[in-house]
């Protein structure tokens, strides 16, 4: 599984928000990433107080050993 992982940060109150977007696209344009992660902002989506931080892709892999209830 792959999900890109958007990191906001309040530095007054020490917290931090991050918003998790499964399978982004492969090619992951950085100019753009910033003016979107910044759009969430503007729009009110990320409360007030908080900027873009950093920006992630994760991916893990799941590997099921035991399911007895399928």
């Amino acid at each position: 599984m792959k999900r890109l992982s958007l990191v906001y940060r309040n530095e007054t109150e020490g917290k931090s928000l991050r918003i998790n977007i499964s399978e982004p696209i492969d090619n992951i344009d950085s100019t753009e990433l910033e003016q979107d992660a910044q759009s969430l902002i503007d729009n009110g989506l990320v409360p007030a107080g908080y900027v873009f931080d950093e920006a992630r892709v994760i991916e893990t892999n799941t590997n099921v050993v035991l399911d007895l209830i399928q």
